[in-house]
C-alpha cells in the first residue's frame, strides 16, 4: 500500500509539476536534485494507468492547464491576439508564462505583466505599439469588475447653491483609469477591432451555420507600424460594457487634479489660464457634460 503523501505536501508536489517549464518528468527531476522531492513521490501521489506512467498522466492535466491560461490571455487581449496571429500569439505566450508564471489563484490576474513583458520582449523591439497595445487591452479587463459606484447627476449639480460650486470636490467612481502611451494604441485597437468584425461578418454571409473564423492563411500577418506619438487616454466602465477614449492634455490634467482632491473652482482656474473667462467656462462646461454623461463622476 502506497503511503498517503499528505495535503500540503501533495498540493506543492502537484503545482511544481504541473507548472514545471520544461514537462512533468523534467520538472521531477528537478526537485530531487534539489532535494525537494523524492524519486518515488509522484508515484506515491498518482497511480499507474494502463498504458501510462504517473508522469505521463499528469502531462496531460499540464497541457490542459496551459491551454485554460492560453484561452484567458486570448479574452483579455483579443486585439493582440489579432495583431500577431494565432501562431505568433501562443509563443509570445509560452515566453510569457515562462517568465511570468501565474502567481494568484485567480485567472483573472495572470495578464496583468504582460504589457511590461512586451517592452523587454523581441516582439516588442520589433513593433513598440504592442505594449501600448497590451496595456490598453488589460486597463479594459482590469476595469471590469472595479467596484461599483452611484453616478453622479445634473440633478446633483443643479441642488448645489452656485456660491459653492468652486467648493465641490468631485470623486472619479473606482471602475476609471488613465494612460499614457507612447504610441496611439486607440487607432490601432480600433483598427483591429474592424478587422475583426469584417473577417466575422465576411464568414458568416459565405457560410451557413456554425463557422471557423481561423485562417490559416492569416496566422502572421504584418506587425503594426506607429510612429511614436504620446498618447492620454481614459478608460471606464459603464454597467458591464468597457470603453477608452484619447483625451487632450487639458483634460487629462483636469481629471488628475480631481483625483488629487483638488476643488472644481482651482481646476477651473488652471484652464483659464491662456483663455478668456467665457472660454474657460465653455471648456469647464463641455467637459462636466462629457464626465456626467460617461458616468465618470461619483455620487
Amino acid at each position: 500500500m502506497k503511503p498517503e503523501p499528505g495535503l500540503e505536501k501533495t498540493e506543492s508536489l502537484f503545482w511544481a509539476l504541473v507548472t514545471a517549464p520544461e514537462g512533468v518528468r523534467p520538472g521531477l527531476d528537478e526537485l530531487v536534485r534539489r532535494g525537494a522531492a523524492a524519486p518515488g513521490d509522484l508515484d506515491a501521489l498518482i497511480d499507474d494507468g494502463a498504458n501510462m506512467t504517473p508522469a505521463d498522466r499528469l502531462d496531460i492535466y499540464a497541457n490542459m492547464y496551459f491551454f485554460r491560461l492560453l484561452d484567458c490571455l486570448k479574452e483579455d487581449f483579443p486585439k493582440l491576439h489579432e495583431a500577431l496571429g494565432p501562431g505568433r500569439f501562443h509563443n509570445l505566450m509560452t515566453d510569457y508564462l515562462l517568465a511570468c508564471p501565474s502567481r494568484h489563484p485567480s485567472l483573472r490576474y495572470v495578464g496583468e505583466r504582460l504589457p511590461q513583458f512586451l517592452v523587454r520582449h523581441p516582439l516588442g523591439g520589433e513593433s513598440p505599439a504592442l505594449a501600448d497595445l497590451a496595456g490598453l487591452e488589460w486597463a479594459r479587463a482590469d476595469l471590469f469588475d472595479a467596484a461599483d459606484a452611484a453616478p453622479l447627476t445634473r440633478e446633483h449639480l443643479a441642488s448645489l447653491p452656485q456660491d459653492e460650486a468652486g467648493d465641490i470636490h468631485l470623486r472619479l467612481v473606482p471602475a476609471f483609469t488613465m494612460l499614457v502611451l507612447d504610441h496611439d494604441a486607440p487607432r490601432l485597437w480600433g483598427e483591429l477591432n474592424d478587422r475583426i468584425k469584417a473577417r466575422a461578418a465576411a464568414a458568416a454571409a459565405a457560410h451557413d451555420g456554425p463557422t471557423c473564423l481561423h485562417d490559416a492563411a492569416a496566422d502572421a500577418p504584418p506587425l503594426p507600424e506607429a510612429a511614436p506619438r504620446r498618447t492620454r487616454v481614459r478608460v471606464w466602465r459603464q454597467g458591464f460594457a468597457i470603453f477608452h477614449r484619447p483625451i487632450a492634455d487639458d483634460e487629462a490634467s483636469s481629471l488628475e487634479a480631481i483625483r488629487a482632491g483638488e476643488p472644481l473652482g482651482r481646476v477651473a482656474q488652471r484652464l483659464s489660464a491662456g483663455r478668456t473667462e467665457a472660454q474657460a467656462t465653455d471648456l469647464v462646461g463641455r467637459m462636466l457634460q462629457s464626465w456626467l454623461d460617461d458616468g465618470l463622476l461619483s455620487a
